[in-house]
């Protein structure tokens, strides 16, 4: 059980570490947060990346309109 819950861990820190240099995030930080809470981090993470593409873009930049 034990060797589960670190090779998730470690699955989730690289996964995270992948992430956050293909979306310009800080990768240290990502994968650290991702070595410590896994999976439960990736709505955190997803809205980290949204609210950075807001910033870069603004709002009008980011909607389609039908």
């Amino acid at each position: 059980m034990l060797l589960l819950v670190v090779l998730v861990s470690l699955l989730s820190a690289s996964y995270f570490y992948v992430q956050a240099v293909c979306n310009g995030l800080g990768k240290k930080r990502w994968a650290f947060a991702g070595l410590v809470f896994g999976p439960l981090l990736l709505p955190m993470f997803n809205m980290q990346k949204r609210m950075k593409a807001y910033r870069q873009y603004g709002i009008p930049g980011l909607l389609f309109n039908a």
